[in-house]
């Protein structure tokens, strides 16, 4: 049994047309013999049989969530299969992406469905973590094609309605209706309704959420509960525990990315994108109009690419660092949640990976602001805190101080960090495990590492035995979990 889950299956690279869902530029599906698609579903099958380890978008500690790097590492670390999210370019190709907005990831704006697939391929990855500038949005048939090569279970989630014809379609001409051991409700349509879909259930709500992964008793106790499988962000633990044997991650990428012909636009004069900057005297009015809102909305992307231009620059005059803030200080209003603030967001991560002077301070003004100003743009429909409207800005203030060491930097975190949940929970959307990682990246000492495993919260305790794993090689690291968590000693594959 374990051997045929280890089974890398050996696909011919035959290909069949391009052009499945309308474009020549989508993956082309690779044949099989039929011996290949019979010992395909054996190994389905015996994955059926026995506990299913799912990733959450993948194995995400090891490669960008929801590219082919990360699913392949969840098969490499004793995992059954992958989540993943589903979406459709504007000319119809399926695609593999999570969020409503591109910007928490890309450097984008918008939705995937307001792109082509070959404007979509462009747009580079503000993290690309260990692939680089190999990082990439996969297709669903790509992302099918690897699950189909490692006989690996699928669960749907299907992000916009309408794709379940096309998904139906492609689970048809790739045979994989056997593969699919979990979808979820939203938008599955026809899916459901397929006689040849047989769903497993999960023994409990994901590990995922607070990092329980990672914590062995926690997983094991999950474990004994009612149900056909577990879904985590991380394998190890559910692996070990359930007697299966760590491999080590590959490093080279699934697939190269694709060069792309034609040049990049030339940069524009530091002095204009400033100007750009500036020129905001309609921050602060909220177009009501369906076409205010549309000319709105234009001039925010402009000044959050203003923004961006000079953090690509580097820009580090006075008159830049100025301009920054001031668009920080006096981000846009706007009714619609893509816009709302987001040049404020990318002016405030221009200004702290350019260590402007006083970046921090403006970093920590933003993260405890609860501006008036926001009242003609709340949502009523939802019941958070008003400062919860500025979540664009408050969201990219961790991930950039990650990169922005110093004492400034750490207190801030650590006073994040003291906060009760109540307390966090009126600043906005909770940040203490992005608080936790930054901290952690930068201030990489054994001692402060300890300091977050004791931390009240299990999601930033496992934050923090996660990112020292990631860091296992180093000395502060081994030593931090050999005295914190030492039952997590034997999930390393840095070895």
């Amino acid at each position: 049994m374990t051997s045929i889950r280890s089974r890398i299956l050996a696909l011919s690279l035959l290909l069949l047309p391009a052009g499945l869902f309308g474009s020549s530029s989508a993956a082309p599906v690779s044949a099989e013999t039929p011996a290949e698609a019979v010992r395909r579903h054996e190994i389905v099958a015996s994955r059926r049989k026995g506990v299913v380890v799912i990733c959450h978008r993948g194995a995400s500690e090891h490669a960008h969530e929801n590219t082919l790097e990360s699913f392949r590492a969840t098969f490499e670390l004793g995992g059954d299969g992958n989540e993943f999210d589903i979406r459709a370019t504007r000319d119809g190709i399926l695609v593999v992406f999570h969020d409503d907005m591109l910007d928490r990831l890309l450097q984008a704006h918008g939705d995937a469905g307001d792109y082509t697939w070959g404007e979509l391929q462009r747009f580079r990855f503000r993290d690309p973590g260990r692939f680089g500038d190999q990082c990439r949005i996969p297709t669903l048939v790509e992302v099918f094609d690897l699950h189909r090569r490692y006989g690996g279970l699928i669960h749907l989630d299907i992000k916009r309605p309408g794709l379940d014809k096309a998904i139906a379609d492609l689970l048809t001409r790739m045979d994989m209706w056997d593969q699919v051991a979990f979808c979820n409700d939203d938008n599955a349509g026809i899916i459901l309704q397929d006689p040849r879909l047989k769903l497993l259930r999960y023994k409990g709500p994901g590990l995922y959420a607070d990092h329980a992964d990672v914590f062995p008793n926690a997983v094991a106790a999950v474990l004994k509960k009612p149900g056909d499988g577990v879904i985590v962000d991380d394998p190890r633990a559910a692996a070990v525990t359930l007697g299966r044997k760590l491999g080590k991650p590959s490093s080279d990428p699934v697939a190269p990315r694709p060069v792309l012909s034609g040049k990049e636009p030339a940069p524009a004069a530091e002095a204009d994108l400033v100007a750009l900057l500036r020129n905001a005297d309609d921050w602060d009015h909220v177009a009501e109009t369906e076409a205010d809102r549309a000319a709105s909305g234009r001039r925010i992307r402009a000044r959050a690419r203003a923004a961006e231009q000079l953090l690509a620059a580097r820009a580090s005059s006075k008159e830049a660092f100025a301009a920054l803030e001031e668009r920080v200080r006096k981000r846009s209003l706007h009714k619609d949640w893509m816009y709302q603030g987001f040049d404020g967001a990318m002016a405030l991560r221009a200004l702290i990976l350019l260590r402007a002077p006083n970046a921090v301070d403006t970093a920590r003004f933003s993260l405890w602001r609860d501006d008036p100003a926001l009242q003609p743009v709340v949502d009523r429909r939802w019941k958070n805190p008003r400062s919860w409207t500025d979540f664009r800005v408050k969201m990219v203030i961790f991930p950039a101080l990650a990169k922005c060491s110093g004492p400034a930097t750490e207190k801030l975190c650590r006073d994040y960090l003291a906060l009760s949940d109540e307390d966090a929970r009126k600043l906005g959307p909770p940040l203490f495990e992005e608080a936790g990682r930054a901290l952690l990246a930068v201030s990489s000492r054994t001692e402060t590492a300890l300091e977050l495993m004791k931390h009240r919260l299990q999601a930033v305790r496992g934050r923090a035995v996660l990112d020292c794993l990631a860091h296992a090689g180093e000395p502060w690291a081994w030593a931090a979990l050999d005295k914190g968590a030492p039952h997590c000693l034997a999930l390393r594959t840095d070895d």
